[in-house]
């Protein structure tokens, strides 16, 4: 028996190989996002006319290929995060200390914004939008608060009364994901709506939901066990708080990043089926995440294990530092400027 198990141990690939597959497809992502985007953009003026742009691809013909060439490690890119969703709610059931955990993640969130800002926004201090770092502590921190009351206090009744106020966030959550950040409901707005849903009217209708899915939660939950509310509350009310966080922090993929990793930790038994509804948060996000699901062959593959042992720092450290270097790479080619802010 214990002969067979070590057999399908080392069938498939190991949590490094996950792992590496991420790193180099974030690489190929960054590469283009950033070095061959500002080569294009430094050749290809935004004001030129349609005639212009046929004339400077005709003289130019390798642009066009740069260009394609450009969308297709972008799409490539596509690979990353929710690989990097998937290692995390891994790493989240198996770490021995999830304070640690936590805090190395923040403390490479923080060495990680600089050379992210320099990278994507060619200055030092560019506050509107973070790193990928902070979306992912957010994330963790949301499968924290959701394991405590799913497991470790999900038969305390004192809980109980946080059902209400899930239930009431339950509708502004589900509303401004769909209009705010889906482009099933943008599209919806725009094509059938007439645009009529903007900032102020979509906070009138977040409010009127809420109203809405306390009513029905009452109704529905009035007979729901102790267990069974602080579950519902415990998917709920985090993914608010760390979803409203990650919005107003403005991070790589926001709320559906942190919404994605939530999708991933409830069905963390059932790994195809997590993975395959992440990416599906991520395609209602943008099309380009199409590519994401090609990651279900990795995933399917892995095993279990650990692998080869190497030190989790270097993981850690190659995102800033790899951005950091095709930064300078950029700038030194003339391709890129720098600015304090």
């Amino acid at each position: 028996m214990g002969e067979t198990a070590v057999a399908e141990k080392s069938k498939g690939i190991s949590g490094t190989a996950v792992k590496l597959i991420a790193l180099a497809a974030m690489f190929i992502d960054h590469f283009a996002a950033i070095f061959l985007s500002d080569y294009l953009n430094l050749r290809i003026p935004d004001d030129l006319t349609q005639e212009q742009y046929t004339e400077l691809f005709e003289a130019e013909p390798a642009l066009v290929g740069l260009n394609m060439l450009m969308v297709v490690m972008r799409l490539v890119g596509r690979f990353g995060f929710p690989l990097f969703a998937f290692l995390l709610v891994e790493g989240f059931e198996h770490t021995r200390s999830l304070r640690k955990y936590a805090l190395n993640m923040l403390i490479f969130a923080l060495i990680s914004e600089l050379p992210f800002n320099l990278g994507f926004s060619s200055v030092l201090l560019f506050p509107s939008y973070q790193n990928v770092f902070f979306t992912l502590l957010l994330g963790l921190m949301c499968i924290t608060f959701t394991r405590f009351f799913t497991q470790t206090a999900k038969n305390n009744s004192t809980l109980k009364p946080l059902f209400y106020v899930a239930a009431f966030l339950a509708g502004p959550s589900v509303t401004y994901m769909l209009f705010a950040r889906f482009w099933v409901g943008i599209v919806l707005n725009g094509a059938v709506l007439g645009n009529v849903i903007n900032t102020p009217v979509l906070f009138i209708i977040m409010g009127a939901s809420g109203l809405v899915t306390l009513l029905i939660f009452i109704l529905i939950g009035s007979k729901w066990e102790t267990a069974k509310k602080n579950a519902f509350t415990g998917v709920i009310l985090p993914f608010f708080v760390f979803g409203l966080i990650a919005e107003l922090l403005m991070t790589d993929y926001s709320a559906g990043g942190v919404l994605t990793i939530l999708v991933i930790y409830l069905l963390r038994k059932r790994k195809m089926l997590s993975f395959a509804l992440g990416c599906l948060v991520l395609f209602l996000m943008d099309f380009s995440e199409v590519t994401a699901f090609l990651m279900l062959i990795p995933v399917g593959l892995y095993n279990g294990t650990r692998g080869m042992k190497m030190n989790k720092y270097v993981f850690y450290a190659f995102y800033p530092v790899h951005i950091g270097l095709i930064y300078l790479l950029t700038l030194i080619m003339g391709y890129t400027t720098f600015a304090l802010k």
